[in-house]
């Protein structure tokens, strides 16, 4: 196994070189006091693990590891640090282990171990088995292996990378990840917060294996996918492609709009969220009504009833689904639901507009109860 020491502090890097020898096992390729040095040569040296100082004067620690695993997703961290607070924080970023100083030989032993341990662990883990699934409607979900889902080591964790996913076509600037995510904070401790996430995000993709990769491109962070899409992007793939076909398949057109299962990062209730959720609402409200429409026209009056209803339930303060459904149950002779559907309309309308129903609507009722609807 290969190694790099990275510390500032030239007598802890002459300590920690020490106890690794007296321990055997790991090939030391570079030693550095700096981290930008380090990263440099890393490139050429290629480690399988990094032995890195959290508490450094001109990059952090929780910074640094970030930038090793963006040359290298699969190299292990080990933080080494003299405060008892940094250690606790290691273990928050998921690190493969921390050594407190002065490192003792028998501590330093332990820690080799682990790491071959998670280097074999690594390397015998398979691919992922079975299709990748990622899923935004209702809730931000990764599922692989066929049912097993990624775990999310903290809601910030799971908020940050539902956000890179959100704008996963474009670089987004850390300032504006931090204005988002952790509005308010302390400038310092913001940043920390956000390499912890980033880190603890990579830590969990790595672990699974799954090709999904968090990119730093120096001042902010992108999503790469590869060909891997959301259920989000492929349901409105689909839905246009149908909607938009020279004859459409109503059954096809059906199954598309029960996919919607339902809205973008709704349990969620993600604040920057709420443009796009908005959107797809209405898109599914648009699509409903119209196959409400092509199932009525069809004569599968039942159906398109269920349709229009099913639009109510979601978008309650849409006049359209109840003048819709009034004309329905009145082409069926079901004069107590179009009684029922207008005085809910009116109780709608009052109760959030404080207004009466469009005229249009008021005139038709007018008409349908004297008998000249139907």
């Amino acid at each position: 196994m290969k190694g790099i020491l990275v510390d500032d502090e030239a007598l802890a890097l002459l300590d920690l070189e020490k106890q690794l020898g007296k321990v055997g096992g790991i090939d030391i390729v570079g030693t550095y006091q700096n981290v930008f040095d380090a990263l440099a040569a890393a490139g050429k040296q290629r480690p399988d693990v990094v032995f890195l100082d959290i508490d450094m004067p001109e990059i952090g620690g929780l910074e640094a590891a970030g930038r090793f695993h963006d040359l290298f997703p699969h190299v292990q961290v080990v933080f080494v640090t003299a405060y008892e607070e940094f250690a606790v924080k290691a273990f928050e970023l998921q690190a493969l282990d921390y050594l407190l100083k002065p490192v003792q030989t028998e501590r330093m032993k332990l820690t080799v171990e682990r790491i071959a341990s998670r280097l074999n662990d690594e390397a015998s883990r398979g691919p992922v088995s079975g299709p990748i699934r990622i899923r935004c409607f209702q809730r931000m979900e990764i599922e692989f292996n066929r049912r097993e889902l990624l775990p999310w080591r903290t809601a910030k964790a799971q908020e940050l990378f539902a956000y890179l996913l959100f704008r996963r076509h474009h670089n987004v600037r850390k300032d504006a990840l931090i204005d988002i995510l952790w509005p308010g904070a302390e400038t310092k401790k913001a940043y920390t917060q956000l390499y912890t996430t980033i880190y603890q995000l990579r830590r969990s993709l790595e672990s699974a294996k799954l090709p999904i990769r968090i990119v730093n491109s120096g001042n902010g962070y992108s999503l790469d996918l590869g060909d891997l899409v959301t259920d989000a992007e492929q349901w409105e793939q689909l839905l246009r492609q149908e909607a938009e076909s020279d004859a459409i398949n109503v059954k096809r057109y059906e199954e598309l709009l029960l996919h919607y299962r339902g809205d973008y990062f709704e349990e969620h209730d993600y604040v920057w969220a709420e443009h796009e959720r908005q959107r797809q609402r209405d898109l599914w409200q648009l699509h409903a009504m119209r196959l409400g429409r092509l199932l009525e026209e069809s004569g599968n009056w039942k159906s398109a009833a269920d349709w229009y209803a099913s639009v109510q339930q979601r978008a309650p303060y849409l006049e359209e689904t109840y003048f819709a459904l009034m004309k329905l149950h009145a082409r069926l002779d079901e004069r107590v639901l179009v009684a029922q559907q207008y005085n809910r309309l009116r109780a709608m309308t009052e109760e959030e507009y404080g207004a009466e129903p469009a005229r249009e609507i008021q005139a038709w009722f007018e008409e349908w109860r004297k008998g000249g609807k139907g």
